[in-house]
């Protein structure tokens, strides 16, 4: 063994650490995790170096190629393996007869976050591989991804499509490490039959925080007259915490995703706009406590929500029961409007014996006219990263969701921000940090002022020395 491959399974071996303890719920804690979204952030290493990627020369076109084998290394769940990952695999393989691919898939997000680490510390990585978006990030910044601008370039593959700023998150230096597949944008889910019961009116586009407020508290109700709130207005959704601050300060937790120098949320804005959130459940009573929702995974679907503010990437869920009737409303405003950009992406591992097959693939499967952003389409399974798309019938006007009113998961797209803030490897602390004191938060044990106030000094000494975390 080398001392360069020494290094670098050490440095992984330690960076598989890190993820474990950081990958507690891989749903945006409370969060949901979006077939994601919504995991924790990892890095990796790899040895050739990201100014070197943008100058490596690419390998001639795939049909040109030795027959090659690349491996698919996947976190879906049933449906996408079934309806998306194999109708995909048949027509790639169709169109490149010398290409094989060998698919493997770990439902489960934490579990296949995990396993990619034990992959690649173990000189295993998987040819093309899924990352959330902090995720791919942190193997950037390692080398642990494959650098693609070389084949951009030779493919003349035009990267306007994508949206900008959800571009950017995928990239280092001005290079790009994967082709982003989708956004995890939310919105806000409600229950129309229960809007109709309660001769409430459906949201409308603008509304704001205080208008959801008031339809909140006039959909929380004791149904049976025990004295217990039967009827939440809105299911509980602490776990996505920043929208707020987003949308009522106007600004995110941290002043650059890269390189933070200064804590943001130490303003009087920032401090309220976590308080009314807690203050829903712990003031308003329109929103669960964990109590209240004991065992209950979704209180929208089972019934016990009006309302329920998550991602695109649940919809199947709420399609697969007929009689559930529901439909999006934007976000609401504050200060802003503003919604997330990031997501998932497809990369290629750095130590890919077949990077020119593993990029042919990474275009099928999320390029511009791909085969499998289509597919994801047809299911409904997501927000399209692709401009183009978002703006088709495939996304807006679907037949399994007849006039439903998909544009509101384009709604913010003026202020879009990245839920894991900051994207750099910092952010593992601060998540438990946060974790923690906003839980506190959450129960009432304490104030978001007082959290807020407690957290500032221990930050101020993260970002002071963030190269302890590189």
């Amino acid at each position: 063994m080398s001392i360069q491959t020494l290094k670098r399974n050490l440095a992984l071996f330690g960076i598989l650490v890190a993820l474990l303890l950081a990958l507690g719920a891989c749903a945006p804690a409370s969060q949901e995790a979006p077939a994601e979204p919504a995991e924790t952030t990892s890095e990796e290493a790899a040895e050739p170096a990201a100014s070197e990627a943008k100058e490596e020369e690419a390998q001639a076109p795939a049909e040109e190629m030795e027959e090659v084998t690349i491996t698919w290394f996947m976190r879906w769940d049933k449906t996408r393996v079934e309806n998306v990952a194999m109708p995909v695999i048949e027509a790639f393989e169709a169109e490149h007869p010398n290409i094989h691919i060998e698919f493997e898939n770990v439902g489960k997000s934490s579990e296949y976050y995990q396993k990619l680490q034990t992959m690649t510390a173990g000189g295993l990585a998987p040819d093309v591989f899924y990352p959330a978006t902090h995720i791919a990030y942190a193997f950037a910044m390692k080398d642990a991804i494959r650098f693609v601008d070389d084949f951009i370039a030779r493919d003349n593959l035009d990267m306007s499509q994508y949206d900008p700023y959800v571009l950017s998150l995928y990239q280092l230096d001005g290079l790009t490490y994967c082709l982003p597949i989708d956004t995890a944008a939310l919105v806000v889910f409600y229950n129309k039959d229960m809007f109709d019961a309660s001769g409430v009116a459906y949201p409308q586009d603008g509304w704001t925080w205080d208008d959801f407020l008031e339809t909140a508290k006039a959909l929380t109700q004791d149904t049976d007259g025990d004295g217990q709130v039967d009827q939440f207005g809105v299911d509980d959704f602490t776990g996505y915490w920043p929208i707020v601050v987003w949308t009522k300060s106007g600004h995110p937790v941290f002043n650059d995703l890269r390189q933070p120098t200064e804590f943001l949320l130490t303003d009087q804005e920032s401090i309220d706009a976590i308080q009314w959130l807690a203050d829903l459940s712990l003031v308003h009573g329109v929103m669960p406590n964990s109590a209240q929702r004991a065992d209950i995974g979704d209180m929208f679907v089972a019934g016990k929500a009006a309302m329920k503010i998550i991602g695109h990437w649940r919809v199947p869920r709420y399609l697969a029961n007929a009689d559930f009737k529901f439909d999006f409303a934007p976000i609401p405003k504050g200060k802003i409007a503003a919604n997330r950009a990031d997501g998932s992406c497809f990369a290629i591992s750095a130590s890919s014996k077949h990077p020119e097959a593993a990029w042919e693939f990474v275009k099928f499967l999320a390029g511009p006219g791909s085969i499998g952003v289509e597919k994801l389409l047809e299911l409904q399974q997501m927000v399209p990263a692709i401009v183009e798309y978002q703006s088709s019938g495939a996304f807006l006007n679907p037949p399994q969701l007849e006039g439903a009113n998909k544009k509101a998961f384009l709604a913010g797209k003026e202020h879009l921000f990245s839920n894991y803030d900051p994207l750099h490897p910092v952010y593992d602390e601060w998540k438990s940090l946060f974790r923690q004191e906003f839980g506190e938060v959450w129960l009432g044990n304490t104030t978001a002022q007082e959290a807020i106030e407690y957290m500032a000094p221990l930050v101020d000494e993260m970002l002071a020395n963030l190269e302890d975390y590189e």
